[in-house]
């Protein structure tokens, strides 16, 4: 067995050698949560692109609306006959006329679509803001797990110095000497895989709000530790409904889709061109004349333009429903898990991991005073790891559902008590 535990240590160091860690000598830069989102208002990707989205629909809608272009010609037309010479020459103007209602019904096709590129960015920027928070939250987490494998390693670093002592003075067997030695490369394993973690998450929170910097790794300045500022969960899926930007999105695009179908419907007469413009004859007769035609809708009646219009309209009016039954099941999801972790976090017995850190304590001196057996020092690390990640993860996840519930019930005001603190 002894043998066995040796090989066990070996493999395990071997691991140890071969885990790359941070960059030596990098310090992660800290910033607090209003910093964040002032640099992901400014630099985040997503959200330029989403802009640009915005800028390009606001563009077309305006684009939509520009009068068609007049259409200038020159004729000029030689005829003979026998040895007489005759010619004509005319300079003409065209122009499409829109019959009255069309142009307006355009325009609120072009500001239904303005409307709609609006608030898809407005809801872009939310969905993306909850994004940093969260990665600021898991950022803030990841450290604190680190900081409590560090600590526990550090009993069992000090636990293998004592080990030695006690087994040079034949106070223990090589078994317990071997065992803690394998626990404590299990922990600096476990502290490696934390590092290597934190330094992630860091980095996650670094792509979102400093896209174009090489290499660098943010930290919060101001994690969470006490709970959120409480939720009144009275009428929130109502103010949902009002705020959420997809619900203003989608109601947006079904405005539009129904101005497009009465576009479609008084495209059914075409569209009048009026021609005007100068004649001149080489016989000496000259002057201005006016024309109008349109087109005869023997054979295209715009049955199936009127048609497809009318499809677009019940599907986006399909569309308007289900987000909005989206964005209710949204709140209701977020306020249940939120309800379930402000629950669980008022059971939550803080003087718990205050009497898990005495334990280990207490464990840590006795066992090295020889008063300790040591799968009772097992027992208390383990103990005192288990109690500080449940707390810190719950205390993240906490947050984490504060933060989603903000962004499904489309922000806060009105819904968050007295004492808000985000």
């Amino acid at each position: 067995m002894n043998t066995a535990l040796g090989l066990t240590a070996t493999v395990v160091a071997a691991a140890l050698a071969f885990t790359p860690g941070p960059t030596a000598g990098q310090e992660p830069r800290r910033i607090t949560l209003d910093e964040a989102m002032a640099l992901f208002t400014r630099d985040n990707l997503d959200l330029r692109l989403a802009r640009a989205e915005a800028a390009e629909a606001n563009a077309l809608a305006s684009q939509a609306m520009a009068w068609t272009n007049p259409t200038i010609a020159s004729t000029h037309e030689p005829l003979s006959r026998g040895g007489d010479d005759y010619s004509e020459s005319y300079i003409t103007l065209s122009q499409r006329l829109d019959w009255p209602g069309t142009r307006g019904a355009q325009r609120q096709v072009a500001n239904g679509v303005e409307a709609a590129a609006r608030a898809r960015l407005a809801a872009d920027s939310a969905r993306i803001a909850f994004a940093v928070k969260r990665a600021y939250t898991e950022a803030g987490q990841a450290e604190r797990a680190e900081q409590v494998l560090a600590r526990v390693v550090t009993v069992f670093r000090d636990g293998q110095r004592s080990a030695e002592e006690r087994f040079g003075a034949g106070d223990i067997s090589l078994y317990e000497l071997q065992r803690i030695r394998v626990e404590r490369m299990r922990y600096e394993t476990l502290v490696a895989e934390a590092e290597l973690e934190a330094a992630r998450s860091r980095r996650t929170l670094a792509v979102l709000l400093a896209p174009m910097a090489e290499d660098l790794e943010l930290a919060p300045s101001d994690a969470r530790t006490g709970p959120p500022p409480p939720v009144a969960p009275e009428h929130v899926i109502e103010m949902a409904l009002e705020r959420r930007r997809e619900v203003a999105a989608a109601e947006a695009v079904s405005a539009s889709a129904r101005s497009s179908a009465s576009v479609a419907r008084r495209r059914r007469l075409p569209d009048l061109t009026a021609t005007g413009g100068y004649k001149r004859q080489s016989d000496g007769f000259s002057g201005a004349f006016l024309g109008l035609s349109l087109p005869l809708p023997l054979w295209d009646r715009r049955d199936g333009a009127i048609r497809a219009a009318d499809a677009q309209v019940s599907a986006t009016e399909s569309r308007l429903a289900l987000t909005r039954r989206l964005v209710e099941n949204d709140v209701r999801r977020a306020l249940a898990t939120h309800q379930s972790l402000t629950r669980r976090a008022g059971r939550l017995a803080e003087p718990l991991t205050v009497e898990a850190s005495d334990l280990l304590e207490i464990a840590q001196v006795a066992y090295e005073e020889g008063e300790m057996e040591l799968i009772e020092l097992l027992d208390a690390a383990e103990a005192f790891r288990t109690a500080r990640f449940a707390e810190t993860r719950l205390r993240a996840d906490l947050w984490i559902s504060y933060y989603d519930l903000e962004r499904a019930v489309g922000g806060f005001g009105g819904v968050v008590n007295e004492g808000e603190d985000r």
